[in-house]
């Protein structure tokens, strides 16, 4: 340590003494420059975007911009705020889809990592003026709008944008340095910083307030909601104000569609075990049926009632994501598939009264007298 520390002070000396005065000096090294994920610079700067506050990102959509989010039905939920930025100065990073990196001459540099994508990424130093956020004015009522029409809302929304007077800086050499004239590399003039091992040249700039960046904000409905494939759904159904999920799970089966439909029958016998338990307790009132509690109640004991029982409410309870898991044996591929259901709360007397009816069918009335 002690000679290689030598050596630098020596050569640090021999340089000051007789180096050449327009010699590069080692470039500076420093981590990768990665941009919050939800932060993302505008394809275009103005001093009104309230068209695109509250639209919703398509899903998978990985070069995000403003211009690219879709209004969609449960959009109009999301109501509009303004709050004071209090004149706040930020020296931030933010994601630039290709097409914000054209509109304000930002070279897209693959050096530097984006975490939103296909991006690249810019340094914004600002004064906070002003910010428009969007948020659900009623949270039952975009919950509600998220669950019944899942292709209305994705898991990302337009949830503010952000206004202020500042400067946008971009890289032009990951890790580069500037001469000992402070003539930058490669022929590169203007205004040029080094921060977090990047050298940064300074581009658009904005004295005047005006909405230049917007944020994403996670859709938590949508996400709890729609998992594709076997997620965090499958070791428990997630809580919803808005009505209960239930997990259905089949045995093995060699036949995919057995197992789907076993999944599905399943599901709806917990429905059926759920309803009984809360006409009985009172919390789900159902149209006067003489004797409909003890009717679901002994549902439960016979495997042929509680059958009848779920083919009535099999309308009410969708089915809204499936996983099917497979299992190599010496006797061929197993298939265990589950399915979450959900049921709105607004149909639980419905589909108490279904289930009850379909108890009083001939089938059911039959296996009821044994």
């Amino acid at each position: 340590m002690r000679l290689s520390t030598g050596l630098f002070v020596l050569s640090a000396l021999v340089y000051t003494a007789c180096g050449p005065k327009n010699t590069t000096l080692p470039e500076a090294v420093g981590p990768t420059v990665v941009a919050p994920q939800n932060l993302f610079l505008r394809s275009a700067f103005d001093t009104d975007p309230s068209a695109y506050l509250g639209r919703f990102v398509p899903q998978g959509e990985e070069n995000i911009d403003e211009t690219s989010a879709m209004p969609l039905t449960c959009s109009k939920h999301l109501t509009m705020k303004k709050i004071d930025g209090g004149g706040v100065m930020y020296d931030e990073l933010f994601n630039a889809s290709s097409q914000a990196s054209a509109s304000v001459g930002v070279p897209m540099v693959a050096s530097v990592e984006a975490g939103g994508g296909r991006s690249s990424i810019v340094r914004v130093k600002y004064t906070l003026t002003e910010k428009m956020v969007a948020a659900p004015e009623d949270p039952a009522a975009f919950e509600s709008c998220c669950k019944q029409a899942p292709d209305q809302c994705t898991e990302l929304y337009v949830g503010e944008f952000v206004a202020g007077t500042g400067e946008v800086y971009y890289e032009v050499s990951s890790g580069g340095g500037v001469d000992a004239n402070g003539i930058s590399p490669q022929g590169v003039t203007g205004d040029i910083e080094i921060k977090h091992g990047v050298t940064w040249k300074r581009g658009v700039q904005f004295p005047n307030p005006v909405y230049f960046a917007f944020k994403t904000t996670k859709n938590h409905w949508k996400a709890d909601v729609a998992a594709s494939g076997c997620g965090d759904w499958t070791d428990g159904p997630p809580k919803s104000s808005q009505g209960h999920y239930f997990v259905g799970i089949s045995r093995s089966h060699a036949a995919e569609a057995d197992a789907r439909t076993e999944a599905l029958t399943s599901g709806r016998e917990q429905v059926v075990r759920y309803l009984a338990e809360s006409i009985q307790t009172g919390s789900v009132q159902i149209a006067s049926t003489s004797g409909a509690t003890d009717q679901l109640t002994t549902s439960l004991e016979s495997e042929k009632l509680l059958h009848s029982a779920s083919e009535g409410v099999a309308s009410l309870v969708k089915d809204e994501s499936w996983c099917v898991e497979e299992e190599a044996t010496p006797g061929g591929t197993l298939r265990v598939a589950k399915v979450l259901m959900f049921l709105p709360k607004e149909d639980e007397a419905a589909a108490g009264t279904a289930a009850v009816e379909a108890l009083s069918k001939p089938d059911g009335a039959d296996d009821a007298s044994k």
